[in-house]
């Protein structure tokens, strides 16, 4: 496992913010283009839109993102 790189579950703490571009690539893919380079940023985006504009949009989004962080939490405590 470590000569391969590996560093999951080696003690070696890994942030979701490491896996931050893949994610937004990710939503980029299913949901367009956002313009946002951060998380923080686009959930700060959607929080401060008008609730009745694209909120279908958002809430299919906002799905996608929970998955995501979901996965990357049972990946990472070996559930």
């Amino acid at each position: 496992m470590f000569g391969s790189g590996c560093s999951c579950g080696g003690g070696v703490g890994v942030r979701l913010q490491d896996f931050e571009p893949q994610i937004l690539d990710y939503l980029r893919t299913k949901h367009g283009d956002t313009g946002h380079t951060a998380i923080t940023e686009l959930l700060r985006a959607i929080a401060t839109q008008d609730s009745g504009k694209e909120s279908g949009a958002r809430l299919a989004l906002l799905a996608d993102l929970a998955r995501s962080i979901d996965s990357f939490d049972e990946l990472h405590r070996g559930r």
